[in-house]
């Protein structure tokens, strides 16, 4: 019911292992990108959109996705979508429900310490 999906802006996959570990706090599975997989960020059985897998999850977290085409139909039915990317005007957020402008290495660890402290 909740994927935490990453793009090429993660950066590494060093950063990767933050979405790791929001989504099991969130008790989730992480996602990728096309861009991630082919820069060997995460590995291809990850990969959603055109030439990956299809999700409908109630929640879907974008990290450092930039929403092309080929990446948002694996995963526009997505009930709520929230984007996180340094980019404004980023594709991925004029289909997000919200979107928090920042670097994934800053915002996500801000959301585990938060999701730690108040989950039950």
């Amino acid at each position: 019911s909740v994927v935490v999906a990453g793009g090429y802006g993660v950066g590494s996959r060093e950063n990767f292992q933050l979405l790791f570990d929001l989504a099991k706090e969130l008790h989730g599975e992480v996602g990728a990108s096309r861009a991630a997989v082919d820069a060997g960020f995460v590995d291809i059985d990850r990969m959603i959109g055109q030439t990956g897998i299809t999700v409908r999850p109630k929640l879907y977290i974008a990290c450092g996705i930039s929403g092309q085409i080929q990446h948002t139909v694996g995963m526009q039915e997505s009930a709520i979508v929230i984007s996180i990317n340094t980019d404004p005007d980023a594709p991925i957020n004029a289909i997000a429900d919200y979107v928090i402008i920042g670097r994934v290495e800053d915002v996500l660890p801000k959301m585990i310490t938060y999701y730690k402290k108040n989950s039950k």
